[in-house]
């Protein structure tokens, strides 16, 4: 990776960042007791992009603002050693198994203790309402602490440790799957871990039914409570029942987008497949989810760029 030696630290760039010819997002600067070394190989998980970095000694990080304005948010993973992470006036020390969230465009000071490990990762090309949801967890404590926290942690330990003999179709597969536990974990915080029975009927129903027609009405009447229930039920953890529905099935979608398996179908009849038959009405949200086209995100995890 490129390391630029200056007198007030080390500038490391294009280790998550890999295809930045100028102006690199992902630069900082590394502050060390002695001249900065360090180990570091990234991986492609689809759209997800990871550096797994190795040193013996201290290091403070801090970000360089990059010349372009753009976003980045992080997710981060202490494999051995410990740490802190400070952003936003938010703290949080890190132990050996423990991961954080954060961005790379505001100023945060990551330190680490020497010997560690660290797995960080670019959530840039998730999802938007991932994105979005990362802004309101960053250097959260708890996250590493919830039941789905511990499990995320331990895939993403396994994850670094089994990387290098993934094939490429698994390195997709795994990615798009730590997507779907990070947002899972993130909601889990912000809604305590207690469900109800019947929401978990509601959303076992929903997800057998999602290539049908639903409404709110006919979920309502599915499960004999009023509407306005229904909304309640949704409301109270941080979603309408119309805004649960299109994620599912956008998810399902992009699942489907990416498995080389079903490249025979054209992208029309994928998003049919899940309950959005308007095209370009499917396109629009799409695009207003993943900032990109279904085509070309085909085309781009399944590398036929």
């Amino acid at each position: 990776m490129p390391v630029e030696h200056r007198e007030d630290g080390a500038l490391v760039f294009g280790y998550l960042d890999t295809n930045a010819t100028r102006h690199p997002r992902d630069s900082v600067l590394v502050r060390t007791k002695v001249r900065y070394h360090a180990e570091m190989r990234s991986h492609h998980f689809g759209l997800l992009v990871a550096c797994d970095v190795v040193g013996d000694d201290w290091v403070q990080v801090r970000p360089v603002p990059p010349p372009v304005p753009t976003t980045q948010h992080l997710l981060g993973l202490l494999l051995s050693g410990s740490g802190t992470l400070e952003q936003s006036g938010h703290t949080m020390k890190l132990q050996s198994g423990e991961f954080v969230l954060y961005t790379g465009v505001r100023p945060f000071q990551l330190e680490l203790n020497g010997p560690y490990r660290y797995l960080v990762m670019t959530l840039d090309a998730a999802t938007t309402s991932l994105a979005q949801a990362t802004v309101g967890a960053t250097a959260d404590t708890r996250l590493s602490h919830t039941p789905t926290g511990r499990v995320l942690a331990a895939a993403l330990t396994e994850l670094a440790h089994s990387a290098p003999g993934l094939g490429p179709v698994s390195r997709r597969e795994v990615g798009e799957h730590i997507v779907y536990l990070l947002r899972t974990v993130i909601r889990d915080v912000d809604r305590g871990h207690e469900q109800s029975p019947l929401f978990e009927q509601i959303l076992e129903y929903l997800d057998r039914h999602l290539a049908e027609n639903l409404s709110p009405a006919t979920v309502a009447a599915a499960h004999h409570v009023s509407l306005r229930y229904l909304h309640r039920l949704f409301r109270d953890r941080g979603e309408t029942v119309c805004e649960h529905i299109r994620r599912r099935r956008l998810e399902r979608i992009r699942r489907d987008l990416a498995d080389p398996d079903l490249i025979h179908l054209p992208v029309y009849s994928v998003a049919a497949r899940w309950g959005l038959r308007d095209p370009s009405h499917f396109g629009k949200l799409f695009r207003a989810e993943f900032a990109m086209s279904p085509r070309r995100f085909r085309d781009q995890v399944l590398d036929r760029e």
